[in-house]
């Protein structure tokens, strides 16, 4: 009898020992509530923050397809599948339309080259601004209108990659432009880049042309056993990247496309639509999910935890956040949360 009593109070005593310990801890929380409503940095208003959705949605534009994506001096500007351009005056956290000019609202592409912006639309050819995006005005002199595909500027020089007739090129900021294609046997031009290698573009049925002299001629460093259009082209200081959206996943090139390998280690989602580089790091947004990769491509590693926005269009680096754009609008995040994993 004393040895179950011994043991009745030893019970007793533990569970009294565990409802203290549970009441000191809602006291801690009690007075932890009490400091944040009371802080002047937190107020009332204080959002803890998310733990597990390290992508923040942006405003304005979460019920759009985002296409396209760009950065001219301060501001932020994305094209929509079906409302035209919007624009950015806070580091991308709100977004307002800005159309005045532009007689297609389907947007396909968008570039910046000085203080001049450029957009390609479906049916309307090219439209530029030099206002901000204030207002919008053609400038097809030289190409006629056509489906536009794909924009790249530098330098003086901008191109328009077009859906039936092959590329153009100008000299001048969009005011005339001349067609460009000696040497390319393909009508669709998807994709755009430049690099110290020289003038890029990719084609349908895995193509790939390179040019050394500004446009003037190209010649072919296809990529062999890919299909589909090279949706997506990516120079670094002597890697080139390539993807095709016939899901034969990335392409890696470390001698100016003479030879290419299968570069897709870790991906799921092997259709690339977009690609930046931020310092020694490559970002990839797919037709499912956004990685990253750290060594040119050789490996990737996934990053979507939290996205909205799954099937991405378009990436963008502006410090300190990367953005994506695709179904459901304009997600961001901070560099230093993928940097430092």
């Amino acid at each position: 009898m004393s040895v179950y009593k011994s043991l009745q109070r030893k019970v007793i005593n533990e569970e009294i020992t565990m409802m203290k310990s549970l009441l000191i801890a809602i006291i801690n929380l009690l007075a932890f509530m009490l400091f944040v409503s009371c802080d002047s940095s937190t107020g009332p208003g204080y959002r803890f923050p998310e733990i597990i959705a390290e992508w923040k949605q942006t405003n304005g534009m979460d019920s759009l397809t985002v296409t396209c994506l760009a950065k001219q001096k301060n501001f932020l500007f994305a094209g929509t599948s079906t409302a035209g351009v919007y624009w950015s005056f806070d580091g991308g956290e709100n977004w307002v339309p800005r159309n005045s000019g532009i007689k297609d609202l389907e947007i396909s592409a968008i570039t910046s080259n000085g203080n001049t912006l450029f957009v390609g639309t479906r049916t309307q050819g090219v439209f530029s601004s030099t206002d901000d995006g204030l207002t919008w005005v053609a400038v097809n002199n030289g190409m006629g209108v056509h489906r536009i595909l794909s924009l790249f500027a530098f330098d003086n020089y901008v191109f328009a990659g077009t859906y039936e007739n092959c590329i153009y090129r100008s000299t001048n900021q969009g005011l005339d432009w001349e067609w460009a294609c000696n040497g390319i046997y393909s009508s669709f031009v998807r994709s755009i880049a430049q690099g110290d290698s020289g003038i890029f573009i990719g084609v349908d049925d895995g193509g790939v042309y390179r040019s050394t002299d500004y446009g003037i001629s190209w010649n072919p460093v296809s990529i062999p056993n890919a299909m589909g259009w090279v949706a997506s082209l990516q120079i670094g200081d002597s890697t080139i990247l390539a993807s095709t959206d016939g899901f034969t996943g990335v392409f890696r090139s470390t001698n100016f496309g003479k030879d290419w390998e299968q570069a897709d280690s870790g991906m799921s989602a092997k259709g690339v639509y977009s690609f930046s580089d931020y310092e020694q790091i490559t970002f990839a947004g797919t037709f499912w999910g956004f990685y990253y990769s750290t060594n040119g491509g050789v490996s990737w590693n996934e990053a979507s935890q939290g996205l909205i926005v799954k099937t991405i269009y378009a990436t963008l680096i502006s410090e300190p956040y990367i953005f994506v754009g695709g179904v459901s609008g304009v997600m961001r995040r901070s560099l230093s949360k993928i940097i430092s994993n």
